[in-house]
């Protein structure tokens, strides 16, 4: 592993953190108009906000926060599958969230130093960190 995979690791989560954070608040313009999450008692942009500081937190320790990246992980997944929704039924495919998405992923798959620990393994409490399972 390259000594800078770790800061590579943490510049990513608190750039995508930040981009969801800008892409959620610049959402609440249109839910002013058309609050449709709001009818399920939520806020989309609140929630979105609300995630994007959470990966921006997880970001100063990404191997402690495994969660985190597995959450930011399976957003990138839902990005791709949406824009090719969208594509296929309303003909509307937002190009920079795919690639943004694509790149979000791929390089969290190669910079997370434990790969195994992104796998959701039965028998193994995922959100203790790997030392406190030890002494547990």
């Amino acid at each position: 592993m390259s000594k800078w995979n770790p800061l590579a690791l943490k510049l990513l989560m608190w750039v995508m953190g930040a981009l969801l954070v800008m892409g959620s608040g610049l959402g609440f313009i249109g839910s002013s108009f058309f609050p449709f999450d709001s009818w399920a008692g939520v806020t989309a942009s609140v929630a979105g906000v609300a995630f994007g500081a959470g990966v921006m937190i997880a970001g100063f320790n990404p191997e402690g926060n495994v969660s985190w990246v597995r959450a930011l992980i399976l957003y990138a997944i839902l990005q791709v599958v949406w824009q090719i929704f969208d594509q296929i039924t309303l003909a509307h495919f937002d190009v920079v969230a795919f690639v943004i998405a694509v790149i979000v992923a791929v390089l969290l798959l190669v910079l997370y130093p434990n790969k195994a620990e992104l796998l959701m393994q039965s028998g193994r409490s995922s959100t203790m960190p790997s030392g406190a399972k030890a002494r547990a």
